[in-house]
């Protein structure tokens, strides 16, 4: 790039570094949520068939509803939620901190977690407070309770199990940040994308009170989609 084009460009985006992918040869790759096994030939013909009969060369137009109730049943998605489908969590992500850039907006997340939460406020122009998690991994309540406090952030990003901690947080922890983040008019984000990993869902506590998750979001890895009140 040019130096006078590049002065078109934010210096904080310059100074940003890249998604660093390590390399899995010959190892079991769990990090991506990848299928590590190919398709058999008999499913890719099967496969190879019914796609070249589709009109790939159109707009999906109403399939992709057909699409989203396919998924919301996989999924067992709760009654009076909606689902809403990206292209990874990725561009879920981007796309909250875009709908929630009102000023003064900013993004709140456990640290370590995963580095979207922060690189996707960064590029949208909205501060991040990162809270540290405790020597044992878990949730530091008192602290991310009076981070909710003081920021009043638009979104409090959850991954349960956390990316890449693995571990899943106390139940009691994040009700209170429910509650907390819920009494000041942000949204609470529970990103389930290892969900398979875990012996636990989030899901189950908002079959059990849907009138207390009204504000909060759950997002799978369903070919990329995540549903939402």
């Amino acid at each position: 790039m040019s130096a006078d084009a590049s002065q078109r460009i934010r210096q904080d985006v310059q100074s940003m570094h890249a998604y660093a992918i390590q390399d899995a040869a010959g190892m079991v790759k769990l990090d991506a949520m990848e299928n590590p096994y190919g398709l058999p030939p008999a499913l890719q013909a099967a496969l190879g068939a019914r796609l070249g009969a589709l009109a790939l060369n159109r707009y999906p137009g109403p399939r992709v509803n057909d699409l989203r109730t396919a998924l919301a049943a996989y999924a067992d998605m709760p009654e009076g939620f909606d689902l809403m489908l990206g292209n990874g969590s990725d561009e879920l992500i981007s796309l909250l901190a875009l709908a929630c850039d009102v000023p003064g907006a900013s993004i709140l997340a456990p640290l370590p977690g995963f580095v979207m939460y922060a690189m996707s406020a960064q590029l949208q122009g909205l501060a991040f407070h990162g809270v540290p998690l405790t020597a044992d991994f878990e949730l530091d309540l008192p602290a991310m309770l009076a981070a909710i406090a003081a920021h009043r952030p638009a979104i409090v990003y959850l991954a349960y199990p956390n990316n890449p901690t693995a571990n899943l947080w106390d139940d009691a922890a994040i009700e209170a940040i429910i509650e907390a983040q819920g009494a000041q008019g942000g949204l609470v984000v529970m990103d389930e994308a290892y969900q398979p990993f875990a012996s636990k869902t989030w899901l189950t506590r908002i079959r059990q009170a849907p009138e207390r998750h009204g504000h909060v979001l759950l997002m799978r890895t369903l070919w990329g989609c995540g549903w939402a009140t």
